[in-house]
Parts: C-alpha cells; sequence; structure tokens
C-alpha cells in the first residue's frame, strides 16, 4: 500500500517538473522557451505587452537579454560597462507592476548606454581608461526620462574614444566593437557600440549621441533606424560635451515605431509621437531627391563615379522606385551651395553661419515645392576592420569614406532620420537620409513608419542567433494572440427550445380568383447587409497602392509592429493604477493547493495504515 501511495505522489509531483509555463480551462498553453524565443527581434511595443499579460516577467526580460550578452559579446565587444544592479532594478519593476504601479512607456524593458551619458554610480569614460574619478554622481537627464517611463539600464556601451571618430568605434576603455553583419567590417562611430547592441537583440533600444553622424551613420551600418533632432529638442544635461552647436542625443532601434516611443520619453511626451504616426504619409507627398548628396559631382575630386560604390547607388535608385510605388511624387533637386554653406559652420560656433545653411534649404523646399529631401547615408564602400579573412591589413583611414550625415542636418540644426534600404554583399547594411525643416520630426517619423511597414530591408544579423529557436511557434504578436484566445472559456451548447405544437386552423373556403393583372413589383432597394465597422490597428487615410514599379523583392506583410493600442503618453492599459493578476499565476496557485491536499491526504492514509497494523 505504502509503494502504491509513493509512486502516485511522484508521478502527481513530477508533473510540475514539465516545460509549459501555464494552463487555463485544462489546456496547456505555452512553453517558456516558446516566450523567450518570441522575443528574439521583438519591438518595444510587443514586450511591454508581454510583461502587462503576465506571460514574462521584467526579472525574466532582463536575464533574457543578459543571457545573449554573455552567450555573443565576445565576438563584438559593444560594452565598457555591464551595469550590476540591472536584475534588482528589475525586481523592483515586478513589485510595481503587482502593485499596480506598472506606469511609463518603457516600464520593465531594458536598454542600453552610450558611455558618454552619466548614470549614477557608473563609470563615464567617455572612451577613456577608467579611472575612479569619472563615477557619475548623478544621472544625465535622458537617463531619468528613460527611469521615469520604467526602463531597465543594463550596460553602457563602446564608443570611439573622446567621440571624435564617425569610421569606428575603438575606445581605449574597451578596444575595437566590430560590425553586426560582418566582423571583419567597422560599425562606424561613434555610438557604434549602442547600434551593434540594438542590431544583435542585446536590448530593446539604446541611446547615443550625434556631433556630426555619431547617431545615423553606425545605425545604417547595422541596418537600424535612427533620427537627429532639431538642436535643442532633447536635453543634454550629464552629456560629456562634444560641439555644444552640433551635439545631440538620441535613439538607435530596430524600428521606426520604437523610435517614435523612444522619442517619446526623451522628449517628455511632450509631442506625442508615437500617438501621432501616419501609416499612409507618402500617397501624394512631394520629396526631393538632393543630387548633390546621391551622384557624382564634376567639380569635387571626393565625389567622382569610381568612389561611389554601385550596391549602395543600386540600393538607392530601388528605395525610390518604392517610393514611388506607394504614391510619392520624386523630383530631383540642386543645392549647388550646400558644400561651402555646410563648411562654413565647422570651423565657427557662430549661429549666424548655421542660419545662413538652413535658409538656403528652406528656399530650396520651397522653389521645388517639396516637404522633405532624401539621400544615401553614405556613398563609399563599407570601411574594413583590422585584418581581413584572408589576413589582410585594413586601416578605416585609408580607405575612401564618403558620409553623407554631417553635411546637412548638424550644419543647419534640422532634423534627419536615417532608415535601412538594402544589405551590402560585403555584410554591411545601407541606409536612406530623410530631412525637413526644424521641428518636423513627425513628419520624417511618418515618412519613415509608412516606407517600412511595406518595404522592411532590416536584415537580421546571422553572428548573434535565437538561442531558443527550437521551441519557436511564432512571434510575440501570435504568442500574445494565442495566450488571449486560451483565456476565453469554451462555449457550452444552448439547448434548443422544446417546439409547441401550432394548431391546425379550420380551412376557410378561397373565393375564385379574377383575372386582374398582378401587381407591378416595386422597383424599390433591396435590403443591404449592414457593414461591420471593424477598426484597423493604425488610422489609415486611404488604401495603400499595391507596389508594382519596384524591382525589389516582394513586400512583406508583417514588416511593421503588430496590431495592438497605439501607445500613449500615460502608461499601458494594464498598469493604470490596478494590481496585474494572470490566470497563469492563478492556475499555478491552484496546482500548488491541489499538490498540499494530496500530500496531505496521503499522509493521512499511512497514518490510519500503520494505526490498523499496530492494532493487530
Amino acid at each position: 500500500m505504502k509503494r502504491i501511495l509513493c509512486v502516485i505522489l511522484v508521478l502527481v509531483l513530477s508533473c510540475g517538473l514539465n516545460p509549459i509555463t501555464a494552463s487555463a480551462h485544462g489546456k496547456d498553453i505555452i512553453n517558456k522557451d516558446a516566450i523567450l524565443s518570441a522575443l528574439f527581434g521583438a519591438d518595444i511595443a510587443s514586450a511591454r505587452e508581454a510583461i502587462d499579460t503576465g506571460l514574462i516577467s521584467c526579472e525574466e526580460l532582463t536575464e533574457y537579454y543578459i543571457e545573449r550578452i554573455n552567450e555573443y559579446n565576445k565576438e563584438y565587444n559593444c560594452f565598457i560597462t555591464m551595469c550590476d544592479d540591472a536584475l534588482d532594478v528589475a525586481k523592483a519593476r515586478d513589485k510595481a507592476l503587482a502593485d499596480g504601479e506598472a506606469n511609463g512607456l518603457l516600464f520593465g524593458i531594458p536598454v542600453v548606454v552610450k558611455d558618454n551619458i552619466d548614470v549614477e554610480g557608473y563609470h563615464t569614460t567617455n572612451g577613456h581608461a577608467k579611472t575612479d574619478d569619472q563615477i557619475a554622481d548623478s544621472n544625465a537627464e535622458v537617463v531619468n526620462r528613460l527611469l521615469a517611463h520604467g526602463a531597465v539600464i543594463i550596460a553602457k556601451t563602446n564608443m570611439s574614444t573622446d567621440a571624435q571618430s564617425a569610421r569606428d568605434s575603438t575606445s581605449k576603455a574597451a578596444g575595437k566593437t566590430k560590425n553586426a553583419y560582418n566582423t571583419y567590417l567597422s560599425p562606424a562611430g561613434s555610438s557604434g557600440g549602442s547600434a551593434v547592441a540594438t542590431s544583435l537583440n542585446f536590448a530593446a533600444a539604446a541611446l547615443g549621441t550625434d556631433t556630426n553622424s555619431s547617431l545615423r551613420l553606425p545605425a545604417a551600418y547595422a541596418g537600424c533606424i535612427s533620427l537627429r533632432g532639431t538642436l535643442g529638442l532633447i536635453p543634454r544635461d550629464g552629456i560629456t560635451a562634444l560641439n555644444d552647436t552640433r551635439d545631440v542625443p538620441g535613439a538607435i532601434t530596430r524600428t521606426v515605431y520604437d523610435q517614435a516611443i523612444m522619442l517619446d520619453v526623451l522628449t517628455n511626451s511632450e509631442y506625442e509621437y508615437t500617438k501621432n504616426l501616419d501609416n499612409n504619409a507618402l500617397n501624394g507627398l512631394r520629396i526631393g531627391v538632393l543630387k548633390e548628396l546621391c551622384y557624382p559631382v564634376a567639380d569635387r575630386s571626393d565625389r567622382t563615379e569610381p568612389d561611389i560604390d554601385s550596391e549602395v547607388s543600386a540600393a538607392f535608385a530601388s528605395a525610390l522606385d518604392e517610393l514611388r510605388a506607394m504614391g510619392a511624387e520624386i523630383t530631383e533637386v540642386s543645392m549647388p551651395e550646400i558644400f561651402s554653406l555646410s563648411n562654413a559652420t565647422k570651423s565657427t560656433q557662430d549661429p549666424a553661419k548655421k542660419d545662413a545653411l538652413y535658409k538656403a534649404f528652406e528656399g530650396m523646399l520651397e522653389a521645388y515645392c517639396i516637404s522633405a529631401v532624401i539621400f544615401p547615408t553614405y556613398l563609399s564602400a563599407p570601411l574594413r576592420l583590422g585584418k581581413d579573412e584572408e589576413g589582410k591589413s585594413w586601416s578605416v583611414w585609408s580607405q575612401k569614406f564618403i558620409n553623407n550625415c554631417g553635411i546637412l542636418a548638424p550644419s543647419a540644426s534640422l532634423p534627419e532620420i536615417s532608415i535601412p534600404i538594402g544589405l551590402h554583399s560585403l555584410g554591411c547594411g545601407i541606409g536612406m537620409e530623410i530631412a525637413a525643416k526644424r521641428g518636423q520630426e513627425q513628419l520624417l517619423l511618418n515618412v519613415a513608419y509608412s516606407y517600412t511597414l511595406i518595404y522592411d530591408h532590416r536584415a537580421v544579423p546571422t553572428g548573434a542567433p535565437d538561442i531558443y529557436a527550437e521551441s519557436n511557434v511564432g512571434d510575440m504578436a501570435q504568442i500574445i494572440e494565442q495566450y488571449e484566445q486560451s483565456l476565453i472559456p469554451p462555449s457550452t451548447p444552448t439547448p434548443a427550445p422544446t417546439p409547441t405544437p401550432t394548431p391546425t386552423p379550420t380551412p376557410v373556403p378561397t373565393p375564385t380568383p379574377t383575372a386582374s393583372p398582378s401587381p407591378t413589383p416595386t422597383a424599390g432597394p433591396s435590403p443591404m447587409p449592414t457593414p461591420t465597422a471593424s477598426p484597423s490597428p493604425m488610422p489609415t487615410a486611404s488604401p495603400m497602392p499595391t507596389p508594382t514599379a519596384s524591382p525589389s523583392p516582394t513586400p512583406m506583410p508583417t514588416a511593421g509592429p503588430s496590431p495592438m493600442p497605439t501607445p500613449t503618453a500615460g502608461p499601458s492599459p494594464a498598469g493604470q493604477g490596478h494590481t496585474v493578476i494572470s490566470p497563469v499565476q492563478f492556475d499555478k496557485w491552484i496546482y500548488v493547493a491541489s499538490i498540499a491536499l494530496l500530500v496531505t491526504v496521503v499522509c493521512m492514509v499511512l497514518v490510519i495504515c500503520r494505526k490498523r497494523k499496530s492494532d493487530k
């Protein structure tokens, strides 16, 4: 008897060791490893929803990214410092969630920060070797804004020393960071660690800085998105200065939607960029191709035809076709004085020089009746780094380098966004810049968002694959949908009512019909079914035209963020003043209570058996 009871007890307890996360209404739901696999490449909004629904805790999400860093970062060298309090902060976020205080657009979301930005208690090396006097005694304002929105800072990223190099991200503190797609290539600089970490899914997003090109060029090389805002839009307190007339902090993300969320956070949600995203901004919009930054220039030895990489040119030409297919009016424009006016701003801090360039830019927009200009992020071949696969040594300083990022936006204090338009055969992202008037960040986000929803050219790096790929059953949006469907109780069929017998009426004699004509049918409209007003996840002004003119691959309909409520400046719905208790947690409690009850019954039976035996 004892043996039988023990076997039963062991079998029941072993059920608690299976890999199923939860059970609702008698059905197994989701394997934990499947959830972790879905986090690979997940955007900020879906990761936040996974936290709110109880699929994953803030601590587990933070552990996920730290695990990826431990597994793969040795090859890429993205970081100067790991934040040893990250898991403690994540646990505090979980407690806030349990207390109904899950507020903020980045609640529980792990991010990384460039190491020229102060994080209290950690070194701010600015790319130099660590010394005791570098430890920050307070946070930069942008870090305070991240934390106020619930972010978890997990590391400080590598950069070029003093943020001086756009060609690479090599520091005296940590050495060289390598390209996300090809470790024999440069990641560009100076925010290379932030860009590569974001591209490799070492964090959900990253902070960096941009003096001339330090956000946008590394983002392009890493297949990511970055927006340099209008000078002064985002505060610079607590950031090591390089040039006060040009320095701009910002974010590097994997999607435009995430870029809008980060810009909302960094501007204290003043402008509601995410809420105002428009997925049909390109239809009818006039955009100029700024030819001086796209093609060879006759009187410039640094922009000859042999210097311009053919793959970059082909990717840009394809992007123009894609923009036209989406309804944009593309026209070539010229600004011959752009180089001289831009160069004049670099040797002085006189704001009049910047204003002169900006007025010329405004005049060009008005003359051509355009809203924005576009051009490739860079024109030369991607920079090689160190020794290549054949053992040949390369210096980034001896290679041809045509970088368009520093010519317009930093010199005229206007906003500019970089988005992916292809992948070079060497293994490097190819980017396109979109620039507009000062204060028009929303326009840039809308253009980029509309384009990338249909043409998602971001390539996922292969060197740091999904650790849990074998358990993958779908992306995070699919996991959440599956989970929510499993919580719907099965419907109980309603029994049909017993039919009541209908009495047979007494027959009435029918009069003989006359020969009068039958009435003609009325020509009124037939009843029409009432259309169902199914709301789309994002506001759509008009149907999107199907791209046909582009030689690029067939557009992928799943390129954009998953359909879900658009995050606003306030907290997510699940975090508005109430405790989130998921059915997953509830089922676990029931399971534990059941086991306790079973153990009690078994013990009672054993006691009774022993008593009977002693009585004999």
